[in-house]
């Protein structure tokens, strides 16, 4: 017998509970297998880039990201080119089939123009024990784009879908670089692969986006809100600095050591604001670059020789950010195209 869909109705009864319920999402979050290692201050590390416990003044036996469990799926996984100048790695929904095809019909389709390797994934996640709805084993043999995670997929369990991304991806891919964004979001992959390649300064120790000004960074209590996050999870009442989640990009060194202290932090249902947490831990700065904007707007075609990401435009949308960005390659000078991240 085939196992049913996955529908969203489905989906949205597996995750309600956890807006609600700070017991219930950390069971999605956590397991109990790993002691929690955080004094709610900079981790001191060691010359490897991993965690120094010695000189911490606070233990308390708390547990972060469970790898281990988010990496157990059936559903076959994507091939990819190791050493490619540039991993995306787009959060989608089980049911956002139509967003995932407009990607593949524009931004994430390949015309051969570009000079340096990139390659797109499609983030989504499905419980193990639920089975593989036949569509997605479809979606997959057609297209060879999707990573499947063993979490449920609904907004409280983001964080783990952009973390269980991260780490397949350096494990099985080692790009030299690695660019989360939504699927609602175009990114400019005419440009992006070569200006990382070429006129990047920061091969290493990168960590660039869109960032949230102070003020616009304050935790959530309300356990009403899907933003909820207790004071067990998180002690400050700010968020430290991060990169908007439309879009950013990070070295491959960044990644794995994030991943390393991943490990030991409680996660928060905001994922780039956990980025943002992990980046500071790891003594690590983000760069602020308005090459990613959060607002959709009438782009001239030349901007197209300088953003790299625009968020919140519909299919329609895309296929004219896609006709645009084509345009630019002959409509503008070279001159145009600013070779910095600011």
């Amino acid at each position: 017998m085939k196992p049913a869909p996955l529908s969203r109705y489905v989906a949205g009864l597996i995750c309600a509970s956890s807006l609600i319920s700070t017991l219930l999402i950390l069971k999605l979050f956590t397991s109990t297998s790993h002691p929690q290692v955080y004094a709610g201050s900079t981790l001191k590390q060691k010359s490897d880039g991993f965690l120094k416990d010695s000189k911490l003044k606070v233990l308390m036996h708390r547990t972060g990201i469970d790898f281990k469990s988010l990496l157990r799926t059936s559903l076959e996984p994507p091939i990819c080119l190791r050493g490619q100048t540039l991993m995306i790695l787009v959060t989608s929904a089980p049911w956002h089939l139509e967003q995932r095809n407009a990607i593949r019909s524009t931004w994430g389709k390949k015309d051969g123009g570009n000079a340096y390797s990139w390659q797109v994934l499609f983030l989504i996640g499905h419980r193990s024990e639920l089975g593989i709805p036949q569509e997605f084993v479809q979606e997959q043999r057609a297209y060879g784009d999707i990573l499947m995670g063993n979490y449920a997929d609904c907004y409280r369990n983001l964080t783990l879908k952009v973390m269980h991304g991260f780490k397949w991806a350096v494990d099985n891919c080692e790009p030299q670089f690695i660019l989360k964004t939504d699927d609602d979001c175009f990114v400019n992959t005419d440009r992006l692969p070569r200006f990382l390649a070429e006129h990047n300064n920061f091969k290493n120790n990168l960590y660039a986006g869109s960032l949230f000004a102070q003020g616009k960074r304050d935790v959530i209590r309300d356990p009403l809100s899907k933003w909820y996050v207790s004071k067990e999870d998180y002690r400050e009442d700010e968020y430290p600095p991060y990169a908007s989640g439309i879009g950013y990009v990070l070295s491959e060194d960044v990644v794995q050591r994030i991943l390393k202290i991943a490990e030991f932090i409680p996660p928060v249902p905001m994922e780039d604001a956990y980025v943002g947490i992990l980046a500071k831990e790891a003594g690590i700065s983000v760069k602020s670059s308005g090459r990613f904007t959060k607002h959709n707007v009438s782009w001239r075609v030349c901007n197209y020789r300088y953003l790299m990401v625009i968020h919140h435009l519909d299919t329609i949308e895309l296929q004219l950010a896609q006709q645009n960005m084509i345009k630019a390659r002959t409509a503008c000078s070279e001159t145009q195209e600013i070779t910095r991240w600011k």
